[in-house]
């Protein structure tokens, strides 16, 4: 496969603001999504988004699986045990596409390192 993109989507714990920022997935397991809430991300893009305020990170979507499977959510450089995504149940196409529900404090670094 080759690199991906994709979005993430955040919505305020107040459910009043909908974050949805453009992704960028690198074609190799090991490596960091990159994050752009202004534009296109690519791969000199930031490998975080901070949150503005308290938020829950809902939903993402990818065009298609690059070579990694999938990733594990990190808080400002730390890994967040049990929650993962697989890219296959993340497609863009699929109506029945997997959600999430983590909360993610105010400030935090929000990341995706893939595997």
């Amino acid at each position: 496969m080759a690199a991906q993109n994709g979005n993430i989507v955040f919505q305020s714990a107040d459910g009043k603001q909908t974050y949805c920022i453009d992704l960028y997935l690198p074609d190799a397991t090991g490596t960091k999504a990159t994050f752009n809430a202004s534009g296109l991300a690519g791969s000199t893009s930031d490998t975080y988004w901070q949150a503005p305020e308290d938020v829950y990170f809902v939903d993402v979507s990818v065009t298609a699986s690059p070579t990694a499977v999938g990733a594990i959510l990190t808080a400002t450089g730390s890994i967040m045990s049990g929650h993962t995504a697989r890219w296959a149940n993340q497609l863009v196409s699929l109506a029945t596409r997997q959600k999430h529900k983590v909360f993610i404090p105010a400030g935090t670094q929000f990341g995706l390192l893939q595997f």
